[in-house]
């Protein structure tokens, strides 16, 4: 399968001296994130918001799963982990569901890191190009001001390191 493909290839990466990462919002059953963790150094797990509902209007699946498996996955303590947050207006933009997926990350064992993502438009020509309907079409990526009040909304309420981009 795909994992077994993907651990043969960062396998082979880190036997050669290099660093292997991966980005994901670990939707998948935690064996098969289990496999892969012996070969990578750096999980970069997608947080996109705490209210399974509100996740599951806005990415049509809710969010339990995904953050079970990032319980699982800080436990292991067999890699390092860093939280990301695509910061996407009317959906998780406001400080109260910022400092909600902070201190979540917060809670997870040995996570030091937390990026915050401004949400942009570059996916829009893909759904277009496959027939598909892009939802947020209006939407405009957040100003860097916001950005800096919700980094200060992280600080102040975790010991977490917080980015914006990257």
């Amino acid at each position: 399968g795909t994992e077994e493909d993907f651990a043969r290839l960062c396998g082979a990466a880190k036997a050669r001296g290099m660093n292997t990462a991966m980005e994901s919002m670990a939707g998948l059953p935690y064996e098969k994130i289990e496999m892969l963790l012996p070969y990578l150094d750096h999980y970069l797990m997608d947080i996109k918001h705490m209210d399974s509902a509100k996740h599951k209007a806005f990415t049509g699946k809710g969010n339990e799963l995904m953050l079970e498996n990032a319980g699982k996955i800080a436990a292991s303590g067999q890699i390092r982990l860093s939280i990301r947050v695509p910061v996407v207006p009317t959906f998780n933009d406001t400080p109260e569901e910022i400092r909600a997926i902070a201190r979540f990350a917060d809670g997870l064992p040995g996570v030091e890191d937390i990026y915050l993502l401004p949400y942009h438009r570059l996916g829009q020509d893909k759904y277009e190009g496959l027939g598909r309907t892009y939802e947020l079409p209006d939407l405009l990526p957040p100003e860097q001001s916001h950005l800096e009040r919700l980094r200060q909304e992280v600080t102040g309420c975790t010991k977490l390191r917080c980015h914006i981009g990257g």
